[in-house]
């Protein structure tokens, strides 16, 4: 039987996406459904229904969430050095270990598809924006441009490359063995970066 008046609209809300994390955390992205939360937290399905439009805006819902937490993981690391290439390393080695640790929620994030016509919240938007930001913020000068128009650019097309690396690892498609010789793939993509762009510019003598 169900419970609707055992929460208030917030707390169902609220308890049906701690329960969504769980079941995709344990058990992957398939498994989640309406169905499925609601019995793991006693109402019924249509009381749900009072918290969620469906299974999509339940799910971006959670994927918000699992951004946020991301943000603020990467956040933390970000504080802890003032050195701009040693954040960039830390940055990606965060991301990483994210990966690793909450990996069905971390790709549902990535492979979870709106209907036509619909799209993901501000607030959703707005922690994704402050993911390529961090990058922005960590990007030699010389990487960005003389007017720095070019860093958004470049901090997307970077911070797309580690993502890749990671999402390689996580699907098991990247055969190099260990968390490490994943870790040392990133940080060869970043230090080969980081070379490239600390080079002094070429002086072109007039004749």
């Amino acid at each position: 039987m169900g419970r609707r008046n055992d929460h208030t609209r917030e707390e169902l809300q609220n308890l049906a996406l701690r329960t969504a994390a769980e079941i995709v955390e344990a058990d992957g992205p398939a498994a989640l459904t309406m169905r499925e939360v609601a019995r793991r937290i006693g109402y019924t399905v249509g009381a749900l229904y009072h918290g969620f439009t469906n299974l999509d805006d339940l799910t971006v819902r959670l994927n918000e969430r699992t951004v946020s937490e991301l943000r603020l993981a990467l956040e933390n690391v970000n504080r802890q050095t003032n050195d701009s290439g040693q954040r960039l390393r830390m940055l990606a080695a965060a991301y990483l270990g994210f990966a690793l640790l909450h990996t069905h929620r971390w790709r549902l994030v990535f492979e979870h598809r709106l209907p036509p016509g619909q799209e993901a919240p501000k607030s959703y938007r707005t922690h994704t924006a402050a993911l390529f930001e961090l990058v922005e913020a960590n990007l030699p000068a010389s990487a960005c441009g003389r007017s720095g128009s070019e860093a958004p650019i470049i901090a997307t097309a970077l911070w797309s490359s580690v993502h890749g690396i990671c999402m390689l690892a996580v699907s098991g498609k990247l055969q190099v063995g260990t968390t490490a010789s994943v870790q040392k793939l990133l940080d060869t993509l970043l230090d080969r970066f980081l070379v490239e762009h600390s080079a002094k510019p070429r002086v072109t003598r007039k004749r």
